[in-house]
């Protein structure tokens, strides 16, 4: 019997790891991505909450918000706030992003602003408790 060659052996390997990298590619896709706007704060969403203590509704979102204004608070029916604007009538947040925050005080990204870091949660200071009009994620200011 004829015994494989280096070569050989070393492209059946490669094939072999091609093979399951392939399966761990096409299977990593099953796992539920976070949904934006449905109501609910899913790992790597950032969440505006009606009320202080991450209560009431909430706005939830993983990409640039350049207004608040066409937004409106989701959730259970009976959540308070439900149906309202989010524009200036955000009292506390969630940020369950990997990534920096930013909150403005204004539409497209002016006036007052401050950073949120991942895994922040609180409520929102004198500054910003339902005066919040914009939002984006990396760098502030």
């Amino acid at each position: 019997m004829r015994q494989p060659t280096t070569r050989q052996r070393v492209a059946s390997l490669a094939v072999a790891v091609s093979a399951i990298g392939g399966f761990a590619f096409a299977t990593a896709g099953t796992a539920q991505s976070a949904t934006p706007q449905n109501g609910t704060l899913e790992s790597s969403e950032f969440g505006l909450y009606h009320n202080s203590g991450r209560g009431g509704c909430v706005h939830d979102l993983i990409y640039d918000d350049k207004t608040f204004s066409n937004n409106r608070f989701k959730g259970k029916s009976t959540c308070n706030g439900y149906g309202d604007t989010v524009n200036d009538a955000t009292a506390s947040y969630w940020n369950r992003s990997v990534l920096q925050y930013c909150v403005y005080t204004d539409a497209d990204y002016e006036g007052a602003w401050g950073s949120l870091d991942p895994g922040y949660s609180g409520d929102a200071s004198r500054t910003f408790r339902n005066k919040l009009s914009s939002a984006h994620w990396g760098k502030c200011g």
